[in-house]
């Protein structure tokens, strides 16, 4: 494909975007941020590095690169996000910075369509040195723009897999000629994916730096110290069951398995988090169709009732309520989404179930292998499996240590980021 056809192709792409404006308007997840997004005047000042992370998880990720940032560091930060809760995320670490980094200077704003004169005005507006992307966040608008002022662009964590591949390389060429200086991709696989599609140079390996933000109590006693859950939401001793990162594609199969649990468990508490938190008020309406009565979490001053249904309606908490929990399922996985982290149980001592979906963590595999997270084919299946953990849940302390073996040599993949990215801007 010719450099003509890539413009053209470019040109297509931005004109695609302001056909879909009035659509992305009325969008739920989309309103947030809205004059932002379409990059006002007032949107940001100069900085040193625009850092993009795409939601909540991706911020976290930012924020365990800020943590990794020497001490004395004072460059000016512009952070982004996609969404309401990545940006929440990026203003919590905000918050952290200003006693922690003091001297670091953040911004922290929502991240523009991807339409390439607004990237091509948001560049000018703040002339970063350097651009970095999490994970997967391949913005050809963005790109392009870095490529036209001479901005080097790094993906740190970074991910892709088979099925995203093979769309990127059906516009190969114009993807040759936007690719990032520095690749460090997760795994092996990953790796080889973004060479096929960038070719091999500046294309290497990372640990994940999910693991540098899992760090396992040294005992059950030290987790719950320091838990702000403990007795406030949830009361000491009550049997705990909670549905994580629960995606809307999913909903129907796990109102089957609350169902179902609630009939052969009364007593036990159910905890459900969307990973959405948008799809609460969906969530009320559909508990209710269904003869359940739930209780909003934002709505409790003293602890629930044992037997309780809480819709988690705050964010930021899911690893607390992990580690009150008894038996835990991970969402994103009974329906073809590629699956949620379920690290966090593990580091509270308890074996995850998810379904049959996880190629997002297929870097995990041997964690599943060696049975520390069951693999349920259906919605019944897991079931039967949360039942089993409540019954008999396996001994936390030694699920615990032996995470905590798997986890000690893939940990250190935030300072290679930090690393990868100090180094471009020398």
């Amino acid at each position: 494909m010719s450099a003509l056809a890539n413009t053209l192709l470019l040109k297509a792409y931005g004109a695609l975007w302001t056909i879909a404006r009035p659509v992305l308007r009325r969008h739920a997840r989309l309103r947030n941020g809205l004059e932002q997004r379409m990059v006002p005047a007032d949107w940001a000042v100069k900085t040193d590095i625009w850092i993009q992370a795409a939601s909540g998880g991706e911020a976290y990720l930012v924020w365990e690169l800020l943590r990794h940032l020497p001490e004395d560091n004072d460059h000016a930060l512009l952070l982004t996000s996609c969404t309401a809760q990545g940006v929440e995320v990026l203003e919590k670490a905000h918050r952290w910075c200003r006693e922690m980094r003091p001297r670091l200077s953040l911004q922290i704003r929502y991240f523009p369509f991807d339409q390439p004169a607004l990237m091509q005005k948001a560049l000018r507006m703040t002339s970063p040195r350097v651009v970095a992307l999490m994970e997967t966040e391949l913005w050809p608008g963005l790109l392009a723009a870095c490529k036209n002022n001479r901005v080097p662009v790094a993906v740190l964590n970074a991910r892709m897999n088979t099925r995203s591949l093979a769309g990127y390389l059906a516009t190969h060429s114009l993807w040759r000629s936007l690719r990032p200086d520095t690749v460090l991709a997760i795994s092996e696989a990953d790796a080889r994916r973004f060479a096929a599609l960038f070719g091999e140079q500046g294309v290497h390996v990372m640990h994940n730096m999910k693991f540098d933000r899992v760090t396992p109590p040294a005992d059950e006693t030290q987790g719950e110290e320091a838990n702000p859950l403990l007795d406030t939401v949830i009361k000491a001793g009550t049997p705990l069951a909670t549905f994580g990162s629960v995606r809307e594609e999913e909903e129907q199969d796990v109102l089957h398995i609350i169902r179902r649990l609630r009939e052969a468990r009364p007593k036990t508490s159910i905890a459900l988090i969307p990973r959405h938190i948008e799809r609460v008020i969906p969530w009320e309406a559909t508990l209710r169709n269904a003869g359940m009565e739930a209780v909003r979490r934002s709505t409790l001053d003293a602890p629930a009732a044992p037997g309780s249904l809480i819709l988690w309606d705050e964010f930021g908490e899911l690893n607390h309520v992990y580690a009150l929990s008894r038996a835990v399922f991970v969402g994103g996985s009974l329906a073809p989404l590629g699956g949620q982290n379920f690290l966090e149980p593990l580091a509270h001592g308890i074996q995850p179930v998810i379904g049959p979906s996880y190629r997002n963590f297929a870097w995990a595999q041997d964690l599943i292998t060696e049975r520390m997270v069951h693999v349920m084919p259906d919605a019944d299946a897991v079931f039967d499996q949360l039942l089993r953990n409540l019954k008999r849940p396996a001994p936390r302390d030694k699920v615990r240590e032996q995470f905590t073996l798997w986890l000690h040599d893939r940990q250190g993949g935030s300072q290679s980021a930090v690393q990868a990215l100090l180094s471009l801007l020398q």
